[in-house]
């Protein structure tokens, strides 16, 4: 856990003011309770991830619950009114800009989210859906369907589009 806690305060600008490190900190605290077998200081220690939870979301408006399943280096780009529903699911190296949501849609199931992803300011992520490795959803976007890997999507309701690979200096 601790080696996961310097490699996130690097990835947040190496500072312990930056409320989105408070936040991935607290997770990161939140999961490693729930490793503890020994119901009463478990519940004890839940205590204060649970004030910490409170204090983050009146801070920095980011909620982010330990039930959340998060891969490796998260990075909350810009703290500020994010929210990640409990049983979504985010892969490996995502970023993550402020005023996103990514929960549910009025039924059962939260986004699955791959690997490399970059969810753009603003954005709405919602229902059971599944998003692909290597995705960039746009600024303000609203993705209510699955989005295929390699894909950038954008729009309300957001529209799935693929670019061409850049082609290297020289051809043609």
């Amino acid at each position: 856990m601790l080696k996961e806690m310097a490699a996130d305060y690097r990835r947040h600008d190496a500072s312990v003011l930056n409320p989105a490190l408070w936040a991935v900190w607290n997770y990161r605290y939140g999961v490693w309770l729930d490793g503890i077998r020994f119901k009463p200081i478990r519940w004890i220690l839940s205590k204060f991830y649970g004030l910490n939870l409170f204090f983050i979301l009146i801070t920095s408006g980011i909620t982010l619950y330990r039930e959340t399943k998060i891969g490796k280096d998260l990075h909350l780009i810009h703290c500020g009114n994010i929210a990640i529903h409990p049983d979504a699911v985010i892969g490996d190296r995502c970023g993550i800009m402020h005023d996103v949501t990514i929960g549910t849609n009025m039924v059962e199931g939260a986004p699955v989210i791959g690997d490399d992803v970059f969810i753009g300011a603003g954005a709405k992520v919602l229902g059971n859906i599944r998003i692909g490795n290597n995705v960039h959803i746009a600024a303000n976007s609203l993705v209510i369907t699955n989005i295929p890997d390699n894909a950038t999507a954008m729009g309300v309701p957001a529209k799935v589009w693929h670019f061409p690979a850049a082609k290297e200096e020289g051809q043609k």
